[in-house]
């Protein structure tokens, strides 16, 4: 009886390890089934999509008051087990109001591409890589300095060269910028294939406490918008850090540029003083200030920004992050034209913004 009863419970747990397997096996193939499901789209490896939506206020602008407008940023990134060559991307920006051009409304532009090791990168195409290093305050609801006759942010056709300690934005993204501790020293070389004009540039910490960047824009003839023009040198300093090693959240930043007299009335320098305070995670407030901007403005710009995060990244930049922001904002300038030089006094401007960036 007991031999019967062995034989049986022996039977019954071979036939359960032979239903289990069976059923790990049956999994196993229905696994196979689902990754080589011909009807599942397989995106890219490394795509990405970025952009932004924004319905913006400006009663001095629009018949209405009110416009919307969108960006879409598309890429793709690859990273390389190669020794030398250890990434490549390409990208292209779809703009409703391209800021620097808008001719170009509702076209798609930057078409770019790169490719690098650990210590440098190789930008081709309508990239404004050039101005790395040049991004030491975030320019929120404030103008950019543009410099004359060849701007140092463009995105003409250009061939970048970067080298050195830069912590390498895979997305393209040069607005901002940080230095590896280990080699706080960067230096970027580029050439306008459009103009023949020639951008270099060199960017060094100080210590961890700021950092200073120089860039020239070396310009023959053939580069300027007018002939009358003669060859010359576009010179730039920025210097700018941030207070959050004091448990401070302000970043600072100043910039100064010398286009090389490009007229009785944009001969002197173009600067630009720059404060981004974070009152909270979600509220931060900025001050800016420009004198003789490239359209001869020169004034003060001031915002408060309230944003709902989607990202948790809380060690980017508070204007680069994705979420939903709300802005308000107080201009208060004057104009001295470039062509009469005369001066005008304009009325200060409240100005709004919602936008959801992605």
């Amino acid at each position: 009886m007991k031999l019967l009863l062995i034989i049986l419970i022996f039977c019954i747990t071979s036939f359960v390890n032979a239903d289990e397997k069976k059923i790990s096996q049956l999994e196993e193939r229905i696994k196979k089934l689902e990754s080589n499901n011909v009807h599942t789209v397989a995106l890219p490896k490394g795509l990405y999509l970025k952009g932004e939506v924004e319905g913006y206020y400006d009663d001095r602008t629009y018949d209405s008051g009110w416009d919307s407008r969108a960006e879409l940023q598309i890429g793709i990134s690859h990273n390389f087990n190669n020794r030398y060559v250890n990434w490549t991307g390409a990208s292209m920006l779809y703009d409703t109001y391209y800021s620097l051009n808008t001719a170009l409304n509702n076209t798609v532009q930057e078409k770019q591409l790169g490719f690098g090791g650990d210590y440098w990168r190789i930008y081709f195409g309508e990239t404004d890589a050039q101005r790395l290093g040049f991004a030491k305050t975030p320019k929120v609801g404030a103008p950019l300095i543009i410099t004359q006759t060849n701007s140092r942010l463009d995105h003409r056709e250009k061939t970048v060269l970067s080298v050195g300690g830069f912590q390498w934005d895979n997305e393209f993204d040069f607005d901002s910028y940080r230095l590896k501790k280990q080699i706080p020293l960067a230096v970027t070389l580029g050439w306008d294939n459009e103009r023949d004009a020639i951008y270099s540039g060199i960017t060094g910490s100080l210590l961890g406490y700021a950092d200073l960047s120089y860039m020239q824009i070396s310009n023959p003839v053939s580069s300027t918008s007018s002939a009358s023009f003669a060859k010359r040198k576009q010179t730039g300093w920025a210097l700018g850090g941030t207070l959050y090693r004091w448990n401070i959240p302000l970043i600072w930043g100043t910039e100064v540029w010398d286009d090389g007299d490009t007229g009785a009335f944009t001969s002197k320098n173009r600067y630009d003083y720059g404060l981004l305070y974070s009152f909270s995670e979600r509220i931060y407030g900025t001050v800016h200030r420009t004198e003789n901007d490239d359209l001869g403005f020169t004034g003060n710009y001031w915002g408060l920004v309230y944003n709902l995060h989607t990202e948790k990244d809380s060690h980017k930049r508070p204007d680069k992050r994705a979420g939903l922001e709300f802005g308000l904002y107080y201009h208060d300038k004057t104009q001295t034209s470039i062509v009469t030089g005369v001066k005008t006094d304009i009325n200060p401007q409240i100005l709004a913004t919602i936008r959801y960036k992605f």
